[in-house]
């Protein structure tokens, strides 16, 4: 049995929370969604009489569709690390264990096993190791957590190897 205790801070929240933006499916529809959206409006307030005015109206859509994006996902960031106080769950010492049955959590007084069949995928972003969970949960474990990037490693492929067992 591999166990880790992690402190999981706001920064480490932020981090891996700005390290998922490009990486989720949902963010591009929506994005794409949107200059979809503004590409007609254009199209049907001003109609385009030539190539140029077409070309122009489709830049102007992503770049609205990009800030637009940019604007809904700062301010959702925003929204969660005001959320995110001392009593927060979510913060603080967490103890992590890798068992055959599954992952094994202890933070305060909340005990938690998740069998490997509820956790959607292990994997690595930057310096954390991600746990995400059925139910668009995520478990994060910093690297600073670990005592070596050996014991960073080898825990990252126990998990792996543990969840592609199960």
């Amino acid at each position: 049995m591999m166990q880790v205790t992690v402190d999981i801070t706001k920064r480490d929240v932020f981090l891996v929370s700005l390290a998922m933006i490009p990486r989720l499916k949902g963010n591009w529809i929506f994005m794409g969604g949107l200059a979809l959206a503004i590409f007609v409006l254009v199209l049907v307030t001003r109609t385009p009489d030539n190539l140029y005015s077409l070309g122009v109206a489709a830049v102007a859509a992503l770049g609205g569709a990009l800030g637009g994006g940019l604007s809904a996902l700062t301010i959702n960031i925003a929204t969660m690390l005001l959320k995110l106080d001392a009593g927060n769950p979510m913060l603080g010492r967490h103890h992590y264990a890798l068992t055959d049955a599954g992952l094994e959590r202890r933070a305060g007084n909340q005990d938690s096993m998740r069998p490997w069949a509820a956790i959607a995928s292990v994997g690595r972003l930057g310096g954390y190791i991600l746990f995400r969970l059925e139910g668009n949960g995520v478990f994060l474990l910093p690297r600073r957590a670990f005592s070596s990037g050996e014991a960073f490693q080898a825990f990252w492929q126990r998990a792996g190897a543990l969840k592609t067992a199960a």
